[in-house]
């Protein structure tokens, strides 16, 4: 009867003490992570973000720089402070219309991360994110930098450094979102576009349904600094034609496979 008792009383304390666990003690839901270089860059793989959002997945948004060079001219917004703030609170609203985190950003400065030091301070703030999050996939750019801006380019390299050299918190599952060139050919004009990747190397389509690419479109539609109401529509046609239902990545080594099954597309 004494054992009985002492493991009952075992059993108690456990379950006293699994209650008393906090939430964030806990294994966190499945997570996607998704660094970029400035707010609206985001707009490629929002389909994406919107599905597994909608599925109950923990979807982060990284935003390298502060934008403050994104200067437009039916904005007519100077480049600097001003220009900034604006770009925060356009992020912000496009990460709430997607259904996901609100955005982490990491307020380097916009198209200036071609120095050392800026690559230094970009480098240990996504491996900090990294550490913190410990994401079960990372999307960003690939070599081409989407529409080959710098900051595209930079923001890709150094998230992959991370990836290769075994960084705390860094999955194998890396992917570079881009459109099929092939497809592209014969896409509807828009500025920018996109410098795509041959289709074989897309060998990741991740479906989404028609409710997803309708909260891609709203979030685009937040970003009204950088773009007019006709631009924004051109864009999204043209997204649209190279996404055929579908977000286009490419494994960062060729290999890794995509480790979730796709959201509801209904």
């Amino acid at each position: 009867m004494g054992g009985f008792r002492r493991v009952v009383g075992a059993v108690l304390v456990l379950g006293a003490l699994l209650a008393a666990t906090p939430a964030a003690a806990q294994k966190p839901a499945r997570t996607i992570l998704a660094v970029f270089a400035h707010p609206d860059d985001e707009r490629i793989v929002g389909p994406l973000l919107s599905g597994y959002a909608r599925a109950g997945y923990r979807v982060l948004l990284v935003i390298a720089t502060d934008g403050r060079k994104g200067v437009t001219a039916h904005a007519h917004i100077p480049a600097g402070d001003s220009l900034a703030r604006l770009r925060t609170v356009e992020a912000r609203c496009a990460t709430e219309r997607l259904g996901i985190r609100p955005p982490r950003l990491l307020g380097l400065e916009d198209a200036g991360l071609a120095s050392f030091t800026a690559l230094g301070a970009l480098r240990d703030s996504v491996a900090a994110v990294l550490r913190e999050t410990r994401p079960d996939v990372l999307l960003t750019f690939g070599p081409e930098g989407g529409t080959g801006h710098p900051d595209h380019r930079l923001v890709g390299d150094v998230v992959s450094e991370l990836v290769q050299a075994g960084a705390e918190g860094a999955p194998r599952a890396l992917f570079y979102a881009s459109l099929p060139a092939e497809r592209m050919r014969s896409a509807p004009p828009a500025s920018p576009a996109v410098a795509t990747t041959a289709e074989r190397y897309l060998t990741v389509r991740v479906p989404f349904a028609a409710r997803d690419l309708e909260a891609t479109r709203r979030a685009f539609a937040c970003h009204a600094s950088q773009y007019t109401p006709e631009q924004q529509a051109a864009v999204m046609r043209y997204l649209e034609h190279g996404f055929e239902g579908a977000v286009r990545l490419r494994p960062w080594d060729g290999v890794a496979l995509w480790p979730f099954a796709a959201p509801d597309v209904k």
